[in-house]
């Protein structure tokens, strides 16, 4: 059986556990406290961090390879509607779809960023480099808003950016890091799929 090291408001672990509900995929999560790694743990992946998903032998780490790994060693869309995408990006459109990808993946990174050493006591104001990754954050959300559709990245299916973009923006939502609010169809894409069974399951802090 497939299995999952999670922490429950990891916005990276909660893609690989909204795409595990869509396939319908039997598995076992692993709650851990990335802060005490359990034993071996730095084996399985060596950045120490979660989600790990552990399949037979083989140990993958960082969310969107797990992903990118469940969608081609699980075929199939699931019962959900739209259905979720069959692929991380449209072949005739790959590079496009990749780099939607990688700025929601760092506006993340610099809300973690900002979340994490304001909780140790450095605000953003405080230092160049966090006001600098809060302008990254509103510099790749204006970037997205110019390229998104109220229907989605993909309209006609749950496309991972879609994915990503839902489990980013609850995030900060959460921890609030920014404010994000003023783009209507980023807004859309994150009315649209709230109600959606596996994202509803997954929402951090509940």
């Amino acid at each position: 059986m497939l299995q999952l090291f999670y922490s429950g408001n990891s916005p990276y672990a909660r893609k690989v556990r909204i795409v595990l509900r869509e396939k319908g995929l039997q598995y076992q999560e692993t709650a851990m406290d990335t802060a005490h790694p359990p034993p071996g743990f730095a084996q399985r992946n060596p950045n120490l961090r979660v989600p790990v998903l552990v399949d037979g032998e083989q140990a993958l780490f960082e969310s969107n390879i797990i992903l990118d790994y469940l969608l081609k060693t699980y075929p199939g869309a699931g019962a959900g509607q739209p259905p979720l995408a069959a692929a991380m990006t449209r072949p005739d459109r790959h590079w496009e779809d990749s780099l939607t990808l990688n700025a929601i993946e760092t506006l993340l990174d610099s809300g973690l960023n900002l979340f994490q050493m304001n909780k140790s006591g450095v605000p953003a104001q405080q230092a160049a480099y966090l006001r600098t990754e809060a302008q990254r954050m509103q510099s790749e959300l204006d970037w997205l808003e110019q390229r998104a559709t109220p229907q989605g990245f993909v309209p006609g299916v749950f496309s991972i950016q879609d994915l990503n973009l839902v489990c980013a923006l609850n995030w900060v939502n959460f921890r609030k890091p920014i404010e994000w609010q003023g783009r209507p169809k980023l807004r859309a894409i994150l009315e649209r799929y709230q109600a959606r069974p596996s994202v509803k399951a997954t929402v951090p802090g509940q």
